[in-house]
């Protein structure tokens, strides 16, 4: 599947912010992608995010399958969600204290 120049922007900015924020990121070969397959694996210490990177209307019948990954941090972003974006990418689980 090939990326038109809207998805491969939203891409690119992702990771760039991602990679500022110290996380490693692990994409996919544009020849290869497929839609069911996560568009980022982002690593950072002991965080694993597994991410859908979407354009577009969101629609309820082409959600990715995220419960293929039930042990990591699964999203699905598309550019709206920026906010939530950066969100995961500044928490810090360590800073994070129960009880």
């Amino acid at each position: 599947m090939r990326l038109g120049l809207e998805q491969l922007a939203w891409n690119d900015r992702v990771i760039t912010q991602a990679r500022k924020l110290g996380w490693t990121a692990y994409g996919q070969v544009g020849a290869n992608k497929r839609p069911a397959d996560p568009a980022l694996i982002l690593t950072r210490g002991p965080r694993l995010l597994v991410v859908w990177l979407r354009t577009g209307r969101r629609r309820p019948d082409r959600q990715p399958p995220v419960e293929r990954f039930p042990d990591a941090e699964v999203h699905v972003w598309y550019p709206d969600d920026w906010h939530h974006v950066l969100g995961a990418l500044v928490i810090d689980p360590a800073a994070d204290v129960h009880g």
